[in-house]
């Protein structure tokens, strides 16, 4: 037994340090519609696929106030959710591609992987249109992953494990145990616990840091030692197997996975229980 695939999330994680093309195309969608959002609300729904993402915040109680007095009373409703939802995609289009650049290390961490013979797929809450450039654009830097599962490839998006399940089929390996789910995300690491991988969580250039690269590197260095010691404990709370910087450290992570599985050991499996209809 030994890691057959890793499987990344895209925003936060190998692109879009800080994953800033959601946060900011979630806040430019419901200021159009006249409700101002805070970055705490849209940061608590990342990970989502961005139709639910939607509907977190629009149906957290702030939003629905703030909703419902600049719509003549009016409450949040599903129909809403769809219609915001499409002008995302028009928003993310660019905005996505945009933040396109890759995060340090990617491209050394690819290497790694593959000098040990091991697929790379990727999992992402964004839909395949607005994903079509992302991949165009970290294509040309040099990365290019074997699969890229979109949140409308699967019937239900993060936490469900269904996405990491399409990208085991598409890339013909198994059992869940053999593979390992990096993500800046809760979502993106309960997709991963879910299907019975192992979970990596990345603390400083995602979400849970949520800050941009030049940010990053400006704070003060007990004032970045602090935030990301918080922003791993959060993952790890959440239960991720490990949690790192970024993925420039996931060859080391996944050469003492390989230990672990030698000795028999295997990674906790959470089941998911989908919202009922």
């Amino acid at each position: 037994m030994h890691v057959k695939a890793v499987i990344f999330d895209w925003a936060g994680t190998l692109v879009d340090f800080g994953s800033l093309a959601p946060l900011l195309s979630l806040k430019r969608v419901f200021e159009e519609a006249g409700v101002t959002v805070s970055e705490d609300d849209i940061r608590a729904g990342m990970g989502l696929g961005k139709l639910d993402h939607i509907k977190a915040i629009g149906f957290s109680p702030r939003a629905a106030n703030a909703w419902a007095g600049s719509h003549d009373d009016q409450p949040f409703e599903e129909r809403d959710a769809f219609l915001l939802h499409e002008r995302f995609r028009e928003i993310s289009r660019q905005t996505a591609a945009e933040r396109g650049k890759l995060i340090g290390g990617v491209l050394t961490a690819s290497r790694a992987l593959r000098d040990r013979d091991i697929l790379i797929g990727t999992t992402t809450g964004y839909t395949r249109d607005i994903m079509e450039r992302v991949i165009a654009v970290a294509k040309a830097q040099g990365f290019e992953a074997e699969v890229v599962v979109c949140a409308d490839d699967v019937p239900e998006c993060r936490p469900s494990p269904l996405a990491l399940y399409h990208a085991m089929v598409s890339l013909g390996v198994y059992p869940a145990s053999a593979v390992v789910k990096v993500d800046d995300t809760v979502p993106g690491l309960m997709e991963g616990k879910a299907a019975g991988a192992w979970t990596v969580g990345i603390s400083e250039t995602g979400n849970e840091m949520g800050l941009g690269e030049d940010a990053f590197k400006a704070l003060p260095p007990r004032e970045r030692l602090d935030l990301a010691n918080a922003a791993a404990k959060r993952l790890t709370d959440a239960g991720a197997d490990y949690v790192i910087g970024s993925v420039a450290e996931i060859a080391n992570i996944v050469d003492d996975i390989n230990e672990r599985l030698a000795d028999g050991e295997r990674p906790e499996l959470l089941e998911y229980e989908p919202e009922a209809a």
